[in-house]
């Protein structure tokens, strides 16, 4: 990193931001160029859960290599003074595969219905269970970056 003030390697500052942030970009590995797509997720088990449908490009990409990269961010604001954003994010890589263990699909899906408010039915019957499929990335590495206001700003 070349702007080493920025670096961020605190494992408070990489689980508050997975637990805060509302999106998730992940990068799977497709033919010619990556597959890039944003998702809701949730943090949970130093792992994030995603859902989708059970079938599509994703999980095309899904069955031709595991690892994936990821992104998560908060804007802060914009410092137009100093032609700077103010920010948090995180950069990741990890190993991405279907949970097919129902219990551990039910507990994700509620984790997310909490994060996001949802007014879903939980648990989530087992006809929808079965019509949605639930991505785990178990966490290989991470980064952080971080350009905070200064405390005078405030």
């Amino acid at each position: 990193m070349r702007r080493k003030e920025r670096d961020c390697a605190d494992p408070s500052f990489f689980a508050d931001l997975l637990h805060r942030a509302e999106v998730v970009t992940i990068a799977f590995q497709a033919e010619e160029f990556p597959y890039v797509v944003p998702f809701n997720f949730v943090y949970m088990n130093d792992a994030l859960y995603v859902h989708c449908a059970r079938e599509g490009r994703k999980l095309n990409c899904l069955n031709l290599a595991s690892g994936v990269g990821f992104s998560v961010h908060e804007i802060l604001g914009i410092d137009r003074e100093k032609a700077t954003t103010r920010y948090k994010s995180i950069c990741g890589e990890g190993h991405a595969a279907l949970v097919e263990d129902t219990e551990e699909k039910q507990a994700a899906l509620a984790a997310l219905a909490h994060k996001y408010r949802s007014r879903c039915t939980l648990p989530v019957p087992d006809k929808m269970l079965e019509a949605t499929a639930v991505i785990k990335i178990s966490i290989a590495t991470m980064s952080g970056k971080q350009n905070l206001p200064s405390p005078e700003a405030e």
